[in-house]
């Protein structure tokens, strides 16, 4: 007996593993952030881009995946993460809407507070500190997928005169 939209008797489960579940994982580092950065450990690798969502159209597989290095240590009384990041995105130029290749090669260091109220005080103090809320499982792929987003040109473009297609406008 074939069941109809509405038979509630012959309810089958559907059951399957969420897309997220069937991306072949990583393992990497997802500790805790304000421990890592007190003990002055020290961690490296690369990041796959299916890890990065928000960046895979702009990653190549010949390019290689986002290389880092990610380390703790303390800077003027203060927990910090220090995090490296070398990488070659893909983007299109906004002059000639060609491919501009894009080399990442960034420093950040990120200052932990214990937290809110700690990172209350410490941005009074200094109302341009980037630094992070300690988190019990930081999510390094997160991290290093926002620094990359943080550090792209508002409008990529090739320098002057670089473009493929010369553009030229006449009045």
């Amino acid at each position: 007996m074939v069941a109809s939209f509405f038979d509630k008797k012959n309810v089958q489960a559907y059951h399957s593993r969420l897309i997220s579940a069937r991306i072949a994982r990583q393992t990497v580092f997802s500790g805790d952030s304000l421990h890592f950065a007190r003990s002055g450990a020290s961690e490296s690798g690369v990041l796959d881009a299916g890890l990065l969502p928000r960046l895979a159209d702009s990653l190549r597989p010949e390019d290689g995946a986002v290389q880092y290095r990610l380390s703790g240590a303390t800077e003027r009384g203060r927990p910090v993460l220090r995090l490296e990041v070398c990488a070659t995105l893909h983007l299109v130029c906004q002059r000639c809407l060609g491919e501009f290749v894009h080399a990442v090669s960034l420093l950040s260091v990120l200052p932990v507070a214990r937290d809110e109220a700690e990172l209350a005080r410490w941005e009074r103090d200094d109302p341009l500190l980037d630094a992070l809320v300690a988190e019990r499982h930081m999510d390094l792929p997160a991290l290093v997928e926002d620094e990359i987003l943080l550090s792209l040109p508002a409008v990529p473009r090739h320098a002057d005169g670089a473009c493929a297609a010369a553009v030229t406008w006449k009045v």
